[in-house]
């Protein structure tokens, strides 16, 4: 019994981890990244960022504000 019990928390981890964070390339900076992802829309197509290039120009939107 243990054993099975064992066995079903190993599966459901495995499971977890692999849907936990998908990869993803940057539009920007042509990385692939995993973590948050940022979808926008620039010169009317949508692109996919990463947190950085997103936190860069989302400081650079800033400095003309």
């Amino acid at each position: 019994m243990k054993k099975k019990i064992s066995l079903l928390l190993i599966a459901i981890a495995a499971c977890l981890s692999l849907t936990a964070c998908g990869k993803f390339t940057c539009d920007i900076c042509g990385e692939e990244k995993s973590g948050k992802s940022y979808t926008t829309e620039l010169f009317g197509e949508k692109i996919v960022m990463c947190s950085d290039c997103h936190d860069t120009l989302s400081a650079l939107g800033s400095l003309f504000n």
